[in-house]
C-alpha cells in the first residue's frame, strides 16, 4: 500500500473513532431529551482533538445520513483535505462539514455499517 492509502485510512480511522463516540453522546441526549444544541467531540483526522461542535440533534442526525460525513470545528479539515482523503462539502456558523472520498471514503462507510449492525 503506497503512503497516501496509508495516510487517508488513518484518517478515515481516526474519523470514524470520533464518529462513534458522538452516535454515544446522541443516544444519551435522546435518552435525557435534551433540547438545544448538544456538545459533539470534533470529528477531524487529528486522534488528540477534544473540540467542541454544538449542533441541534436534527442537525447531527442530518449529517449521519450520509456515512462519507463528518463535521469538524472551522479549520479542521485541512488536514485531510490536503492528503487527498475529504472534500469540504459546506462552510456552516461553527462548523464545516466534510465528505470523505478515495480509500478513506470507502472507510467511513464500512465504519459506518458496522456501527449500525
Amino acid at each position: 500500500m503506497v503512503e497516501t492509502e496509508l495516510t487517508q485510512e488513518r484518517i478515515a480511522e481516526n474519523q470514524a473513532a470520533f464518529r462513534e463516540a458522538n452516535e454515544r453522546i446522541e443516544s444519551t441526549a435522546d435518552q435525557m431529551n435534551l433540547a438545544g444544541p448538544v456538545p459533539f467531540i470534533c470529528e477531524c483526522s487529528d486522534p488528540t482533538c477534544m473540540e467542541i461542535v454544538r449542533l441541534d440533534i436534527d442537525e447531527y442526525e442530518d449529517v449521519r445520513q450520509y456515512p462519507r460525513r463528518f463535521f469538524t470545528v472551522p479549520g479542521h479539515a485541512e488536514a485531510a483535505v490536503q492528503a487527498g482523503a475529504a472534500i469540504v462539502a459546506k462552510r456552516l456558523p461553527g462548523y464545516t462539514l466534510v465528505d470523505k472520498i478515495n480509500i478513506a471514503g470507502e472507510i467511513a462507510e464500512q465504519r459506518y455499517d458496522d456501527l449500525l449492525s
